[in-house]
Protein backbone atom coordinates (compact mmCIF):
# COMPACT_ATOMS: atom_id res chain seq x y z
CA UNK A 1 0.00 0.00 0.00
CA UNK A 2 1.38 3.68 -1.06
CA UNK A 3 0.99 6.31 1.39
CA UNK A 4 0.12 10.01 0.03
CA UNK A 5 3.12 11.95 -0.66
CA UNK A 6 2.65 14.82 2.85
CA UNK A 7 2.58 18.12 1.97
CA UNK A 8 4.40 20.47 4.03
CA UNK A 9 2.44 22.45 6.82
CA UNK A 10 0.51 25.62 5.81
CA UNK A 11 1.03 28.46 8.05
CA UNK A 12 -1.76 28.59 10.49
CA UNK A 13 -4.93 30.88 9.86
CA UNK A 14 -4.17 32.79 13.30
CA UNK A 15 -0.55 32.63 12.57
CA UNK A 16 -1.25 34.84 9.56
CA UNK A 17 -3.92 37.25 11.23
CA UNK A 18 -1.50 37.89 13.92
CA UNK A 19 1.18 39.17 11.34
CA UNK A 20 -1.42 41.09 9.51
CA UNK A 21 -2.59 43.18 12.75
CA UNK A 22 1.02 43.23 13.86
CA UNK A 23 1.72 44.99 10.45
CA UNK A 24 -1.69 47.39 10.51
CA UNK A 25 -0.55 48.39 13.80
CA UNK A 26 2.93 49.38 12.49
CA UNK A 27 0.84 51.21 9.72
CA UNK A 28 -1.45 53.10 12.08
CA UNK A 29 1.02 54.16 14.58
CA UNK A 30 3.17 55.66 11.48
CA UNK A 31 -0.05 57.51 10.29
CA UNK A 32 -1.78 58.09 13.42
CA UNK A 33 0.55 58.81 15.76
CA UNK A 34 1.01 56.62 19.27
CA UNK A 35 -1.57 58.26 21.03
CA UNK A 36 -3.77 58.51 17.42
CA UNK A 37 -4.22 54.37 17.49
CA UNK A 38 -7.79 53.28 18.15
CA UNK A 39 -8.52 49.63 18.82
CA UNK A 40 -11.64 50.26 16.74
CA UNK A 41 -9.43 51.69 13.58
CA UNK A 42 -7.38 48.68 14.03
CA UNK A 43 -10.24 45.76 14.31
CA UNK A 44 -11.90 47.36 11.68
CA UNK A 45 -8.97 47.59 9.40
CA UNK A 46 -8.17 43.89 10.84
CA UNK A 47 -11.50 42.54 9.91
CA UNK A 48 -12.05 41.60 13.07
CA UNK A 49 -14.29 42.56 16.84
CA UNK A 50 -12.58 45.05 18.83
CA UNK A 51 -12.94 42.11 21.60
CA UNK A 52 -10.88 40.06 19.65
CA UNK A 53 -7.45 42.03 20.13
CA UNK A 54 -8.08 42.94 23.63
CA UNK A 55 -8.53 39.14 24.05
CA UNK A 56 -4.77 38.48 22.53
CA UNK A 57 -3.17 41.72 23.67
CA UNK A 58 -4.72 43.08 26.52
CA UNK A 59 -4.46 46.33 25.80
CA UNK A 60 -3.57 48.72 23.31
CA UNK A 61 0.15 49.50 24.73
CA UNK A 62 -0.09 45.86 24.64
CA UNK A 63 -0.82 45.37 21.04
CA UNK A 64 1.64 48.14 19.85
CA UNK A 65 4.21 47.36 21.93
CA UNK A 66 4.10 43.97 20.47
CA UNK A 67 4.17 45.46 16.98
CA UNK A 68 7.74 47.43 18.02
CA UNK A 69 8.82 44.67 19.53
CA UNK A 70 8.61 42.31 16.31
CA UNK A 71 10.54 44.23 14.07
CA UNK A 72 13.02 45.04 17.30
CA UNK A 73 13.27 41.01 17.18
CA UNK A 74 14.40 41.12 13.91
CA UNK A 75 17.42 42.52 13.91
CA UNK A 76 18.39 41.90 17.80
CA UNK A 77 18.01 38.06 16.80
CA UNK A 78 20.23 38.39 13.69
CA UNK A 79 22.93 40.40 16.19
CA UNK A 80 22.24 36.89 19.14
CA UNK A 81 24.16 34.98 16.13
CA UNK A 82 27.10 37.19 16.61
CA UNK A 83 30.36 37.26 18.75
CA UNK A 84 29.02 38.38 22.13
CA UNK A 85 30.81 41.54 23.52
CA UNK A 86 31.36 44.41 21.30
CA UNK A 87 30.49 42.76 18.09
CA UNK A 88 27.31 42.10 19.16
CA UNK A 89 26.75 45.70 20.27
CA UNK A 90 27.47 47.30 16.66
CA UNK A 91 25.65 44.26 14.91
CA UNK A 92 22.69 45.73 16.77
CA UNK A 93 23.56 48.97 16.19
CA UNK A 94 23.91 48.20 12.48
CA UNK A 95 20.62 47.03 12.64
CA UNK A 96 18.45 49.38 13.97
CA UNK A 97 20.49 52.16 11.28
CA UNK A 98 19.36 50.06 8.84
CA UNK A 99 15.56 49.82 9.91
CA UNK A 100 15.74 53.54 10.51
CA UNK A 101 16.73 54.00 6.75
CA UNK A 102 14.25 51.22 5.84
CA UNK A 103 11.51 52.55 7.06
CA UNK A 104 12.16 56.35 8.13
CA UNK A 105 8.30 57.37 8.87
CA UNK A 106 7.40 54.52 11.37
CA UNK A 107 11.08 55.18 12.82
CA UNK A 108 10.46 59.21 13.06
CA UNK A 109 6.62 58.05 14.97
CA UNK A 110 8.33 55.82 17.28
CA UNK A 111 10.56 58.89 18.21
CA UNK A 112 8.07 61.06 18.72
CA UNK A 113 6.41 58.52 20.94
CA UNK A 114 8.90 57.47 22.81
CA UNK A 115 9.99 61.67 23.45
CA UNK A 116 6.41 62.01 24.91
CA UNK A 117 6.04 59.06 26.97
CA UNK A 118 6.65 59.18 30.85
CA UNK A 119 9.64 57.22 32.01
CA UNK A 120 7.34 54.77 33.52
CA UNK A 121 5.55 53.97 29.80
CA UNK A 122 6.52 50.00 28.69
CA UNK A 123 7.82 51.64 25.56
CA UNK A 124 10.72 53.63 27.12
CA UNK A 125 11.46 50.32 29.02
CA UNK A 126 10.99 48.27 25.34
CA UNK A 127 13.61 51.19 23.44
CA UNK A 128 15.57 52.01 26.16
CA UNK A 129 15.74 49.70 29.18
CA UNK A 130 16.12 46.62 27.42
CA UNK A 131 18.43 48.11 24.93
CA UNK A 132 20.49 49.49 28.08
CA UNK A 133 20.66 45.81 29.87
CA UNK A 134 21.57 44.34 26.73
CA UNK A 135 24.79 46.57 26.04
CA UNK A 136 25.44 46.31 29.96
CA UNK A 137 25.89 42.53 29.92
CA UNK A 138 28.12 42.29 26.33
CA UNK A 139 30.12 45.30 27.90
CA UNK A 140 30.82 42.92 31.15
CA UNK A 141 31.77 40.39 28.72
CA UNK A 142 34.14 42.69 27.28
CA UNK A 143 35.50 43.61 30.26
CA UNK A 144 35.86 40.19 31.22
CA UNK A 145 38.16 39.87 28.23
CA UNK A 146 40.18 42.64 29.02
CA UNK A 147 38.98 44.70 26.34
CA UNK A 148 37.86 47.51 28.00
CA UNK A 149 40.56 50.04 29.71
CA UNK A 150 41.02 49.95 33.20
CA UNK A 151 38.46 51.55 35.78
CA UNK A 152 36.03 51.89 32.80
CA UNK A 153 32.41 50.99 33.79
CA UNK A 154 30.50 49.00 31.30
CA UNK A 155 26.74 50.71 32.88
CA UNK A 156 28.36 54.29 31.98
CA UNK A 157 29.27 53.46 29.16
CA UNK A 158 26.49 51.85 27.94
CA UNK A 159 24.73 55.10 28.98
CA UNK A 160 27.12 56.78 26.78
CA UNK A 161 26.44 54.80 23.85
CA UNK A 162 22.59 54.79 23.85
CA UNK A 163 22.45 58.48 24.57
CA UNK A 164 24.80 58.83 21.35
CA UNK A 165 22.47 56.47 19.46
CA UNK A 166 19.02 58.38 20.75
CA UNK A 167 21.19 61.66 20.09
CA UNK A 168 21.52 61.33 16.56
CA UNK A 169 18.12 60.18 16.12
CA UNK A 170 16.23 63.13 17.64
CA UNK A 171 18.68 64.95 15.45
CA UNK A 172 17.74 63.47 11.97
CA UNK A 173 13.62 63.83 13.19
CA UNK A 174 14.55 67.38 13.89
CA UNK A 175 16.02 68.20 10.18
CA UNK A 176 19.46 68.68 11.67
CA UNK A 177 20.86 65.55 10.53
CA UNK A 178 20.46 64.39 6.81
CA UNK A 179 18.86 60.69 6.29
CA UNK A 180 21.05 59.97 3.96
CA UNK A 181 24.41 59.95 6.34
CA UNK A 182 22.84 58.37 9.25
CA UNK A 183 24.07 55.36 9.08
CA UNK A 184 27.50 56.48 8.81
CA UNK A 185 27.49 59.17 11.35
CA UNK A 186 26.26 57.20 13.76
CA UNK A 187 28.44 53.84 13.16
CA UNK A 188 31.61 56.11 12.95
CA UNK A 189 30.41 57.66 16.36
CA UNK A 190 30.15 54.61 17.96
CA UNK A 191 33.51 53.17 17.17
CA UNK A 192 35.34 56.35 18.00
CA UNK A 193 34.13 55.99 21.53
CA UNK A 194 34.51 52.58 21.68
CA UNK A 195 38.28 53.22 20.54
CA UNK A 196 39.16 55.34 23.18
CA UNK A 197 37.92 52.57 25.85
CA UNK A 198 39.07 49.58 24.40
CA UNK A 199 42.90 47.86 24.35
CA UNK A 200 44.32 45.24 22.70
CA UNK A 201 43.50 43.23 19.61
CA UNK A 202 39.74 44.69 20.00
CA UNK A 203 40.85 48.38 20.27
CA UNK A 204 42.96 47.59 17.09
CA UNK A 205 40.09 45.86 14.92
CA UNK A 206 37.87 48.83 16.14
CA UNK A 207 40.35 51.27 15.13
CA UNK A 208 40.87 49.46 11.40
CA UNK A 209 36.95 49.70 11.23
CA UNK A 210 36.78 53.28 12.01
CA UNK A 211 39.75 54.15 9.35
CA UNK A 212 37.71 52.10 7.05
CA UNK A 213 34.49 53.95 7.43
CA UNK A 214 36.25 57.39 5.97
CA UNK A 215 38.19 55.90 3.25
CA UNK A 216 38.60 59.56 1.40
CA UNK A 217 39.63 61.22 4.95
CA UNK A 218 43.39 61.43 4.94
CA UNK A 219 45.56 60.37 8.01
CA UNK A 220 43.05 57.68 8.79
CA UNK A 221 45.05 54.64 7.26
CA UNK A 222 48.92 56.57 7.62
CA UNK A 223 51.92 54.37 5.73
CA UNK A 224 55.06 53.40 7.67
CA UNK A 225 56.51 56.18 8.97
CA UNK A 226 54.41 58.94 8.73
CA UNK A 227 52.31 60.93 11.26
CA UNK A 228 49.32 59.09 12.50
CA UNK A 229 45.68 61.59 12.67
CA UNK A 230 44.89 60.80 16.00
CA UNK A 231 42.18 63.90 16.46
CA UNK A 232 39.39 61.36 16.51
CA UNK A 233 41.35 59.58 18.82
CA UNK A 234 41.90 62.76 21.17
CA UNK A 235 38.19 63.51 20.88
CA UNK A 236 36.92 60.55 21.50
CA UNK A 237 39.27 60.04 24.54
CA UNK A 238 38.09 63.56 26.42
CA UNK A 239 34.72 61.63 26.67
CA UNK A 240 35.79 58.43 28.88
CA UNK A 241 36.38 60.42 32.33
CA UNK A 242 32.96 60.09 33.16
CA UNK A 243 32.83 56.29 32.03
CA UNK A 244 35.67 55.78 34.59
CA UNK A 245 34.19 55.47 38.25
CA UNK A 246 35.68 57.49 40.91
CA UNK A 247 37.49 59.60 38.52
CA UNK A 248 37.15 63.12 37.13
CA UNK A 249 40.36 63.64 35.14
Amino acid sequence: MTSAKRRPPRRSAHIEQEASILALAREELTRCGYDGVTMQALADRAGVVKKTLYNRYGSKDGLLLTAVAEILDSYRGRAAQIEPGIPAIIAVRRGGNRQLVATPEYAEAMTRALMQADADHPLVDLLLGQAMTSQVRHLEIAAGQDELRPGIEPRALAEQLTGHSWGLILLWVKGLLPLATFEQQSLTGMLTLLVAVTQGPRHDALAAMLAAAHPHRSGDSPTAGSPRNTSGEAHAASLTPSLIGGQTS
